[in-house]
C-alpha cells in the first residue's frame, strides 16, 4: 500500500501504456478503484478537454465527465461497459448535458448504441415507478 492508501502495480501500468490500454489503482481503504490510461488519439484528447475535478478527501482529482464516461463505456462494449455506461446515466440523469452527449456519441460512432441504451433504461424507470 502506496502512503496515501492507494495501490497500483507498476508492471500493469508499463504493460497498459504500451499496450494502450488502461490500469487500475485501487484505495486500500475503500471499495473504490480508479481506471486510468494513456491519451492515444482523439477520443481520450476530448475526454481530457471536458474532465471534471473532484476532490477525495485532500487530494484533486481530474476525471472523465459522465457523458464521455457513458459515451467511451458503450465504445468498448463489453457487457460490464454497458451496465457501467446504464448505471453513470442512471445516477446522472437530470444532470446530463444531452446534447454534447449525444454529440459524442455520434462523433464516436455509437448512437445507436446509445439510443438502444436510452430506451432500455428509460423502460426500466418508467416500469420501477408502477
Amino acid at each position: 500500500m502506496g502512503k496515501r492508501g492507494f495501490s497500483v502495480n507498476k508492471y500493469d501500468i508499463k504493460m497498459a501504456l504500451k499496450e494502450r490500454s488502461h490500469f487500475t489503482i485501487f484505495d486500500e481503504r475503500s471499495e473504490y478503484h480508479i481506471d486510468a490510461k494513456g491519451v492515444y488519439g482523439e477520443k481520450e484528447r476530448q475526454s481530457l478537454l471536458s474532465k471534471k475535478a473532484i476532490q477525495l478527501e485532500d487530494v484533486r482529482v481530474f476525471v472523465a465527465s459522465p457523458e464521455d464516461t457513458i459515451a467511451n463505456k458503450l465504445s468498448f462494449g463489453s457487457e460490464q461497459d454497458i451496465k457501467d455506461a446504464e448505471g453513470v446515466y442512471v445516477r446522472q440523469k437530470g444532470k446530463l448535458d444531452m446534447k454534447y452527449l449525444e454529440e459524442r456519441c455520434g462523433n464516436i460512432g455509437v448512437s445507436d448504441e446509445f439510443a438502444e441504451m436510452k430506451e432500455r433504461v428509460e423502460r426500466y424507470l418508467k416500469e420501477m415507478e408502477k
